[in-house]
């Protein structure tokens, strides 16, 4: 049920992200998700220039989770018509980042053992923290071993939008009134020379709540963030984000 609960809320992984995240190794995931492609469960696909699968509901992952709902249960074209939509969605790349960093957090986060994710929401949950006024691209909180919770709104960019794109969504953090209360917001910034750019379009701005960017892949907890008006990168447990109960 775990795994129908996260591709209902998040709609596509692939076997490396399921495995950091589920399953103790790559070898007893791929053993599942053929398990679970052979019942319907799950459906892949796989573009021409890509060797990993990507991997999303099937008719009986829809069906269950639907019934789970209390939802009627969908037909299996309508299923197969919403993985195609997905396979080519122009928004996929964007997805996908999305996820590939909320699963690299979960594993680093796994890997240290003092650190644990508590909460990840997908772009719809974070966004009914707003009434739909702000729609961040996901959202989680850290537990710390020390007893400190890092609460947070994330925000990924490719860079095929202008800057001001951003920085409005920024000014719309600061209008808004999520539930639950401000959190800091971190971005990665896909692009180093357009991190640099953002953070001189925003020098001298001040926001209610923390800004920090990390530009590329290859780590989230690690010293890679800077927050907004430094220029000095620090771990993610050092941005002086934390609460304490």
């Amino acid at each position: 049920m775990r795994l129908i609960d996260a591709f209902a809320r998040h709609r596509i992984f692939t076997a490396a992200q399921i495995a950091a995240l589920y399953f103790p190794s790559a070898w007893s995931a791929r053993i599942r998700l053929v398990t679970l492609i052979e019942m319907e469960v799950l459906a892949r696909f796989r573009d021409a220039n890509r060797a990993a699968y990507r991997y999303t509901l099937g008719y009986w992952g829809a069906a269950v989770h639907a019934w789970r709902r209390g939802d009627p249960p969908p037909t299996k074209a309508a299923v197969a018509l919403a993985a195609h939509q997905l396979a080519v969605s122009r928004k996929r790349c964007h997805l996908e980042g999305v996820n590939a960093f909320f699963t690299a957090l979960h594993a680093e986060a796994t890997a240290l053992g003092s650190i644990s994710v508590t909460q990840w929401l997908c772009e719809d949950e974070a966004a009914s923290l707003f009434l739909g006024k702000v729609r961040p691209d996901g959202a989680a909180v850290l537990a710390f071993e020390d007893g400190r919770t890092v609460p947070f709104f994330f925000e990924y960019d490719t860079g095929t939008e202008p800057l001001t794109l951003l920085t409005a969504k920024l000014d719309r953090y600061t209008a808004a009134k999520p539930v639950g209360g401000a959190r800091p917001v971190l971005l990665q910034i896909t692009r180093p020379g357009r991190e640099q750019n953002f953070h001189h379009e925003l020098a001298g701005r001040e926001y209610p709540f923390p800004v920090a960017t990390t530009a590329g892949s290859g780590g989230t907890l690690g010293v890679r963030w800077r927050r907004l008006g430094s220029t000095t990168l620090v771990a993610l447990a050092d941005l002086g984000l934390g609460v304490r109960p």
